[in-house]
């Protein structure tokens, strides 16, 4: 794991001081829940379809505590916007989930979407994008785009922010990289005002990460090295897509504005930190990659695990922060 004396790689808060932390290691450990990552292609998606087939689908929300829209994206796909007022609010979030573009979004993102509303004071936008048993990854980042297209006739571009975990990190990134994609074509698509991607993967490509993905996973609690490799046959099922859209972490991040990565040191998509940054380098954009020693795969995000609630307020004030600054600009 070596990265440029350019880099700025600064601390993020940890839990390893909290004991209920080091009982919910335990606890995941004892689950053993890299095994649904493990096997042949067939015998991962088998795993996360019994997964998806128990809660892991598109639910209106019902409840009174936030003004719910839904948008439905290409006349099939959904993206729910969460208003913690009945008007819009000047600043959206796109939030992304993860689950490797195989597993959709349980019940708890709601809630989340709706706590990251209220710490930020913006509305949210949540897509429900296709996954990979029947779709290719390139078909996720042009729903999640039609989604940010929408976005723009609400908000200004410099009002809207980037935030995703996991897979859904990764494929905010891979929009920069197709926003580029159509700009180079004769589009005029603005960038948004911050990135946040927690945890994003993406597929080996270099030696050194194959290296650094092997040697961490053997502390890695949650992610599989293994499943980074099988993720290539899965997000391209069956069709060619262009390899800058699979290796994200050597995308085309030229115009992207101010990226926050988050990462635990013990994860092995920590592998891709150091290509994230040169990429970001090479494109003449600026990134700070945050790290939390010892920490798991997204625990930046799950403030209800004991200890990692600082990480989760650490992002919360940046999204505030950054828009406040757009404000006042």
């Amino acid at each position: 794991m070596r990265f440029d004396k350019q880099d700025k790689v600064v601390k993020a808060p940890d839990a390893l001081g909290d004991p209920l932390y080091r009982i919910m290691i335990k606890a995941v450990i004892a689950a053993d829940l890299r095994k649904s990552l493990i096997g042949t292609k067939e015998e991962v998606l088998a795993k996360a379809a019994k997964m998806n087939a128990k809660n892991r689908h598109f639910i209106m929300p019902t409840d009174n505590k936030a003004h719910y829209t839904d948008h439905l994206i290409q006349g099939q796909y959904h993206c729910i916007e969460i208003d913690m007022d009945k008007k819009r609010r000047k600043n959206a979030i796109l939030f992304v989930f993860g689950g490797g573009m195989i597993l959709g979004s349980d019940k708890g993102d709601i809630g989340l979407s709706r706590k990251i509303a209220e710490k930020t004071g913006s509305d949210v936008w949540f897509p429900y994008y296709p996954l990979c048993h029947e779709h290719d990854m390139l078909e996720n980042v042009q729903m999640i785009f039609e989604c940010y297209e929408k976005m723009l006739t609400f908000y200004k571009p410099e009002n809207i922010v980037f935030l995703g975990f996991s897979a859904g990190g990764a494929l905010i990134l891979d929009l920069i990289t197709y926003i580029n994609e159509l700009n180079d074509s004769g589009r005029d698509i603005p960038m948004p005002g911050l990135l946040i991607p927690i945890s994003p993967g993406s597929v080996p490509v270099t030696e050194a990460e194959k290296t650094a993905i092997k040697a961490l996973d053997k502390r890695d609690i949650m992610i599989p090295a293994e499943y980074m490799f099988t993720a290539r046959d899965i997000m391209c099922h069956g069709r060619d897509i262009p390899e800058k859209y699979l290796a994200t972490a050597h995308g085309d991040f030229r115009g992207a504005p101010i990226t926050h990565f988050y990462y635990g040191s013990a994860e092995t998509l920590f592998a891709f930190a150091p290509s994230y940054a040169e990429s970001y380098r090479k494109a003449g954009a600026k990134c700070v990659i945050h790290v939390g020693k010892g920490m798991h795969h997204c625990y930046a995000i799950q403030y209800f695990i004991p200890g990692c609630k600082p990480a989760f307020d650490e992002i919360m004030r940046l999204i505030t922060y950054q828009l406040k600054k757009h404000k006042k600009g």
